[in-house]
C-alpha cells in the first residue's frame, strides 16, 4: 500500500490534497489560518521568523501591543493545527517553534509544487550550455 502524501499546489492558485482527496477548510472565515499555512509552506526549508509572521498577519492592528500580537499568533497556530486535523489530515504537530522561528513540520510526506519548480530551475541552470543570458553575453565577449 502506498503511503499517503500531502500534495500542495501554490502556483496558479492554492490547493491541498491528502491521499489524492482535496483538503477543504471547514470555516469560511479562516483566511489568516490559510495565510499562515502558506507562509510556513513557502519557507518550509528554513522556517520563518515569528516576528515576521506577526508583522505580516497583524500589522494592521498598530494599537495591539507585542504581547497581544504574540498571543494572537500562538492562538492562530493552535487553530491551524486543529483545522488541518478536522480536514482529514493525520493528528500531527504541523507547526514547530524553535529559537524564534516557525516551521511547517509533519510526519506525512510533503509534495510541494514550489519546491519542484525551484528544483527544475536549478537543474536547468546546471545543464551545460543552459546558462543565463548574462553567461551567454560573457561567452560572446
Amino acid at each position: 500500500m502506498q503511503e499517503k502524501r500531502l500534495r500542495v499546489q501554490m502556483l496558479g492558485g492554492f490547493s491541498m490534497y491528502y491521499g489524492g482527496e482535496p483538503v477543504a477548510f471547514n470555516k469560511a472565515g479562516n483566511s489568516k489560518s490559510v495565510r499562515l499555512l502558506q507562509m510556513l509552506l513557502l519557507t518550509v526549508r528554513g522556517g520563518i521568523a515569528k516576528n515576521e509572521l506577526i508583522d505580516n498577519l497583524y500589522s494592521w492592528n498598530e494599537k495591539a501591543d507585542m504581547a497581544n500580537r504574540n498571543r494572537n499568533l500562538n492562538n492562530l497556530i493552535y487553530r491551524l493545527k486543529k483545522q488541518l486535523v478536522s480536514c482529514g489530515l493525520p493528528d500531527d504537530e504541523y507547526v514547530e517553534l524553535n529559537e524564534g522561528r516557525c516551521c511547517f513540520k509533519s510526519s506525512t510526506p510533503l509534495q510541494l509544487d514550489v519546491q519542484e519548480f525551484e528544483k527544475t530551475i536549478i537543474e536547468a541552470e546546471s545543464v551545460e550550455g543552459g546558462g543565463t543570458a548574462d553567461s551567454a553575453d560573457a561567452k560572446s565577449e
